[in-house]
């Protein structure tokens, strides 16, 4: 009996169980994505295996508990752990069984006290609540001179028992009645009509799960605490390196670096420079014209400047003489074949004159309008051509003169700018060099747009960022204090850059910079230098500041070089008006960096193993720094997935939906605690612990990459499998088993020194 209890106590039925959850998920994501949710959840989410499966690491989970009994001070942190998810899977348990959810429809004037559960499109339950919801109107607010949505809002009245009152209803403001919560869901507009869409819940379980939550990131941060008390205890007979602060340093070199970027981007004559400052509406904000060209080259262009002019001359250009500009190349096509196919061979660019008389071209519209209306994703020419038109239609615009609105109107419905009263470019120019308007912003908001957009702080933080790294190598190479020091004022120095770009970026906006795929790689490098100038204070280690500095250059030079939209864009509304998205985003982006340092540590140590063996104190720092990497990191992983549970409860009343996007970030997150896990039982030996983590890793990437450009579902899906990141994962894949190959046969070669297991 106790031999059957110790099994099903042990680690290594742990790491199992961990194991064939991650993988269970995994296979479920991509049922998914390929026959339905439906179908995920029944031969997976809420299988009876699956079921099982999860009830047998509950069962695991206490018997651990029970083992360790008395705890004492040193497993504290142990027990709240492990305390905290058998709450969690109970509180899930309760939700499983004790939940009532549906949706209710009320068009305006209309009332109803009954939600219906539909899934394949079969409503399969019905529950009638023990209120009513009277809908009194319905409004949908716009960003400004737009049609897309900002908002969406209801005003209900809910009768109750004879009583009732009047209540308000939007996007991520929900209204608790008796126990259920009403979510703004969606809405209708037909035949002047609307209609408001009510998702309603009531769940026991959540507030048990919610406490469940807090225990566990509690409870693994008490772990950690532990962990570095001890490691502190062990190098207390060391001395302490001494060090002075890099921060007025750090303070003088971004700022200098800012203004001289910033003064060097803007020489023009002063009619371009107060065209520059034209606030006009685009995009659903109100912008300097400096922007609105940038966006306008970019968009045309498909690159940042058009033979090296600057876009406000560019732009001008344009508006002085459309004709010429409909005449001028000016357009990407994207690439050789749809060249070709135009009757371009050779050529990269195109005139708006050449597209729109192109036989070839309005050929091709018509296979994607057809491929459209099959909901068939547009690939090769295809998708090239799709582009182009995009890009003619900027230009169509542009040459017409209608998108530069710079006259304020507050008009509803959509409070749409005006044009100025002359045309083309002499008009605008008249309003730029006239008196101010009331309507426009502050002169102040205007120039803070413009340093922003002539320093580049992406361009800036990535030079200095692999300045640091040079000089952090030949730190390490020759063992030089001074350039240890300079290393690390540079890697500051790069954090301040950033750190004012994304606090900029972030005021331009009025918002969080973590809509899209650009601004979360800005908080993933930013995140990858805060992390390591937090871990340089406790751990002084040479290795801590090259593979940070290497990460964040590398990371801030993708987000400046790569063709990506970098623009401010509206965002949409169940991203706005909360909270959730200025904390779970950075959280999760700081925890992918610092996992990225640990993947980089491990292929340091890898190569290590492989081409200076006999390097063994190095090898063994750099498996201790990635134990570091992964613990921090995982705390901040399952930190970030714990608060984008809170924030789907508080958008749409369910903690946990099943979406790719939430369950490829458990399965990384249980991949990180099998490695954890195996390392403290030896299951993993210190090559064992690299090579797995950055197998690991690829769950990352596929949280952060596969689900929105592979799998194509869910609500965080970007595309439909047919990106180029596609053939870019693979290929990594790839690599990476060749690498971890090469590292195995040297592994096998030189063994490591056998060390005894580890107190959980």
């Amino acid at each position: 009996m106790k031999k059957l209890f110790a099994l099903i106590a042990s680690l290594k039925l742990a790491v199992i169980l961990l194991v064939l959850l991650l993988v269970s998920l995994s296979a479920g994501t991509i049922i998914e994505s390929r026959a339905g949710v439906e179908l995920a959840g029944r031969a997976v989410y809420y299988a009876p295996w699956f079921l099982g499966l999860q009830a047998l690491f509950a069962v695991n989970v206490v018997a651990s508990i029970v083992t360790y009994f008395p705890w004492g001070r040193f497993r504290i942190g142990y027990l709240v752990t492990h305390a905290s998810l058998v709450l969690i899977l109970a509180g899930a348990l309760v939700t499983y069984f004790f939940k009532t959810e549906g949706t209710i429809g009320l068009w305006e004037g209309t009332s109803g006290d009954v939600i219906e559960q539909v899934e394949g499109g079969t409503v399969t339950a019905r529950h009638t609540l023990p209120f009513s919801i009277y809908l009194t109107s319905f409004a949908v607010e716009n960003y400004p001179g737009t049609m897309r949505p900002a908002g969406f809002k209801s005003q209900v009245v809910i009768a109750e028992a004879g009583k009732s009152w009047p209540a308000a209803i939007w996007m991520n403001h929900p209204l608790a009645v008796d126990g259920y919560r009403i979510f703004q869901s969606s809405y209708q507009q037909a035949n002047g009509r609307q209609a408001s869409i009510f998702s309603v819940s009531n769940d026991p379980g959540q507030p048990i799960v919610f406490a469940g939550y807090g225990l566990l990131v509690l409870g693994m941060c008490i772990v950690f605490g532990t962990r570095v008390r001890t490691r502190q205890r062990a190098a207390a007979s060391r001395e302490a390196a001494a060090s002075q602060g890099p921060s007025k340093a750090v303070a003088g070199v971004a700022a200098a670096l800012a203004l001289a970027f910033a003064g060097s981007a803007r020489a023009a004559g002063p009619e371009v420079e107060a065209l520059r400052r034209l606030p006009v509406q685009h995009d659903g904000r109100t912008m300097p014209f400096d922007t609105f060209a940038r966006e306008a080259v970019w968009n045309v262009t498909g690159s940042r400047s058009w033979n090296g002019e600057d876009p406000v001359e560019t732009v001008g250009g344009w508006l002085a003489q459309p004709q010429g500009a409909g005449m001028a190349p000016v357009l990407a096509i994207g690439s050789g074949d749809l060249a070709s196919a135009l009757g371009l061979p050779g050529e990269k660019y195109a005139s708006l004159a050449q597209v729109a008389s192109s036989e070839a071209f309005r050929r091709l519209m018509g296979e994607i309008q057809a491929a459209e209306q099959r909901q068939e994703p547009r690939r090769g020419v295809l998708g090239d051509a799709e582009k182009l038109l995009e890009r003619a239609q900027h230009m169509q615009e542009l040459v017409n003169g209608s998108p530069v609105l710079p006259i304020p109107s507050d008009a509803p419905p959509l409070h749409k700018w005006q044009p100025a009263p002359s045309p083309g470019l002499p008009g605008l120019l008249a309003v730029a060099q006239g008196p101010r308007l009331a309507g426009w912003p502050s002169a102040e908001a205007v120039e803070r747009e413009l340093t922003y957009n002539a320093v580049r702080p992406s361009r800036i933080a990535w030079v200095v960022l692999l300045l640091s790294l040079l000089a952090s190598v030949a730190g390490w190479r020759l063992r030089r204090r001074a350039l240890d020091v300079a290393a690390a004022v540079l890697l500051a120095a790069g954090f301040g850059v950033m750190t004012w770009g994304i606090g900029t970026r972030w005021a331009v906006a009025g918002r969080v910079p973590a809509s899209n795929m650009y601004e979360s790689l800005l908080f993933l490098a930013w995140g990858v230098g805060l992390f390591a100038l937090v871990a340089f204070a406790f751990i002084r280690n040479r290795l801590l500041v090259v593979n940070a500095s290497a990460g964040a250059a590398l990371t801030m030079a993708l987000t400046d070089l790569l063709p990506m939209d970098g623009f401010i864009h509206p965002i949409a509304p169940v991203l706005s008006g909360t909270p959730w998205l200025a904390i779970h985003v950075p959280i999760i982006m700081v925890s992918y960096a610092v996992l990225a340092l640990g993947v980089i540590i491990a292929h340091m140590q890898i190569a290590f193993v492989a081409m200076a063996s006999r390097r063994e104190e190095v090898i063994a720092k750099m498996a201790d720094l990635n134990y570091w990497y992964m613990l921090a990191g995982s705390i901040l992983l399952i930190a970030g997935i714990l608060t984008g549970s809170i924030w789907a409860a508080s958008s749409w009343g369910r903690y946990w939906g099943w979406d790719p996007k939430e369950v490829w970030s458990l399965v990384a997150f249980l991949a990180y605690m099998a490695i954890l896990h195996g390392r403290v039982d030896k299951i993993l030996g210190r090559f064992g612990v690299a090579a797995v983590s950055i197998v690991a890793f690829q769950t990352i990437l596929m949280t952060y990459l596969g689900v929105n450009y592979v799998l194509g579902t869910g609500l965080h899906a970007y595309g439909f499998g047919n990106s180029p990141i596609v053939l870019w994962m693979v290929v990594v894949a790839l690599a990476e088993a060749a690498f971890l190959g090469w590292g195995w046969l040297a592994h096998r070669r030189h063994p490591e020194p056998v060390e005894a297991a580890l107190t959980p």
